[in-house]
């Protein structure tokens, strides 16, 4: 009899469960995913704007290229997606000026300033090897001295106040939140993606959506929209029962294994039936629930006016405690519609989420960098998209200390076929989110049939073959500041 599976969630994550769990278990389990909203894909969204003529990321913006992780761009290879570098220097719009290189920050910040910024970034990768960085979230990091100290108090060693400052706005919007709210190491982790022998990103042609489409196509699996799990009980003679609304009322279903993809955020609005199960869940949440805010603000103008201050795919503004601000445009080197993308986070996003979207889309024109005059009659329109709540990110993920894997997966260790995953677990990446659903499949799988697999089971479904070298990551790197060239080689 084919093992009944539920996954709750129809984000990426979601739907990456589904499809790897398909083509490991084939007809020895019948699957059905039930999302609670009425589309797909979670935070990856990318949104068609018919009247511009364009398209903009109102979700994730960009792919992380980690070096010893290439898990994500298998992935995205093997689901055949085309994919366009990411570059940028990046520029900084900081203090009513525009910083496009080292000699320039140095003069900002004097030469006191950056070398004490240059000794911090040394003692930083000094004690996040590469090898290290490529296994964020592993257990292994809870040895790492800066997981128990904040950002904030780490970002103190940097012993120049403009320096310190400055380091902390530069890595806000991949953090999303402020540095007394995180860890050291998940700070220095966020200014690492700025560090080429690191990390390098990409997007998709296409949109990033892309993703979720081609995995949504290859199921097979039920995919339910607009059914919410309300509930979930546990006991011995049903098992596993999730209720959920549906259009044609209620349902309780009887499953072998549920698998929740929600955040905690999410969880919290689940009705645990059992006490045991339920206390187990709330400890789940209380160690994992650091949530933060983000806003994604995209302005649609007739024509790329900031190109010749800002020539590349990104910038970083002082904006809003930090704000990195994409270029979106539909042809980066040429003159025609001009998309922005602010990518607000953390403590000034959630002082304007609350906003009307119209106060909120003058606020970013008024953040505008200085140089950059925004021509009259040059927007077209203005889109809010709010990612606040159960759809917000952790700005601590794994919390501290981290869990091992099993109690971090699965709460409640009497029902070890009830797991829980998503990014906020890991590093609040897809790279996390892709490794969790690796753990948590390859897992279900073996036990469900009986069988062992191998640790690397779900991963060899997407994976080159064996004694096959991969092609390598699209080759244009953005590149960090404070980096000699020794250092970048």
């Amino acid at each position: 009899m084919a093992a009944q599976i539920g996954i709750v969630g129809g984000g990426f994550s979601g739907l990456l469960s589904a499809w790897l769990l398909e083509r490991l278990l084939g007809d020895e389990a019948e699957i059905v995913v039930l999302e609670a909203g009425d589309q797909v894909g979670g935070r990856v969204r990318t949104t068609r704007v018919p009247e511009a003529g364009v398209s903009y990321e109102a979700g994730v913006a960009e792919f992380y290229d980690i070096a010893g992780n290439p898990q994500l761009r298998h992935l995205v290879r093997h689901l055949g997606l085309e994919t366009r570098p990411l570059t940028g220097t990046p520029s900084f719009a900081i203090d009513g000026r525009v910083v496009h290189d080292d000699a320039e920050l140095a003069g900002w910040l004097g030469q006191r300033g950056i070398d004490q910024v240059r000794r911090f970034w040394e003692r930083g990768t000094a004690l996040r090897p590469p090898a290290d960085y490529a296994l964020a979230g592993r257990l292994q990091d809870n040895e790492h001295p800066w997981l128990h100290r904040t950002f904030e108090d780490v970002l103190g060693e940097i012993d120049d106040a403009r320096g310190a400052w400055f380091t902390a706005m530069q890595c806000h919007s991949d953090l999303a939140t402020e540095p007394a709210r995180t860890s050291g190491l998940f700070g220095m982790d966020n200014l690492l993606i700025d560090h080429p022998g690191y990390c390098t990103m990409y997007t998709l042609t296409g949109g990033n959506d892309g993703l979720v489409r081609a995995l949504a196509a290859q199921l097979t699996s039920p995919v339910l929209r607009s059914a919410p799990v309300t509930s979930v009980r546990a006991d011995d003679t049903h098992g596993i029962q999730a209720s959920c609304t549906t259009s044609g009322g209620a349902q309780t279903r009887d499953f072998d294994a549920l698998i929740f993809t929600l955040p905690p955020p999410g969880l919290r609005s689940v009705r645990w039936a059992d006490t045991t199960l339920s206390s187990a869940v709330d400890a789940h949440i209380r160690h994992h629930d650091h949530g933060t805010v983000y806003l994604r603000v995209t302005l649609l103008f007739r024509r790329r006016f900031w190109r010749d201050l800002f020539p590349e795919d990104y910038f970083v503004s002082d904006a809003f405690g930090g704000v990195t601000v994409y270029d979106q445009s539909p042809d980066v080197g040429a003159d025609g519609v001009g998309v922005q993308s602010w990518l607000i986070a953390g403590t000034d996003a959630l002082a304007l989420a609350g906003r009307p979207d119209a106060d909120v889309v003058a606020a970013v024109l008024g953040a505008m960098p200085a140089g950059v005059t925004v021509p009259d009659g040059a927007l077209i329109t203005g889109c809010v998209d709010r990612w606040t709540g159960v759809a917000g990110v952790s700005g601590l993920p794994g919390g501290v200390p981290l869990l091992p894997l099993d109690r971090r997966h699965a709460p409640d260790p009497r029902w070890p076929q009830l797991l829980f995953v998503g990014d906020y677990l890991y590093d609040s990446t897809l790279c996390g989110a892709l490794d969790a659903v690796l753990h948590v499949v390859t897992r279900l799988a073996g036990r469900l049939t009986d069988r062992p697999l191998a640790p690397n089971a779900a991963l060899a479904l997407f994976a080159p073959p064996s004694g096959v070298i991969a092609a390598p990551p699209d080759p244009v790197p953005h590149a960090a500041f404070f980096l000699d060239e020794r250092r970048r080689s």
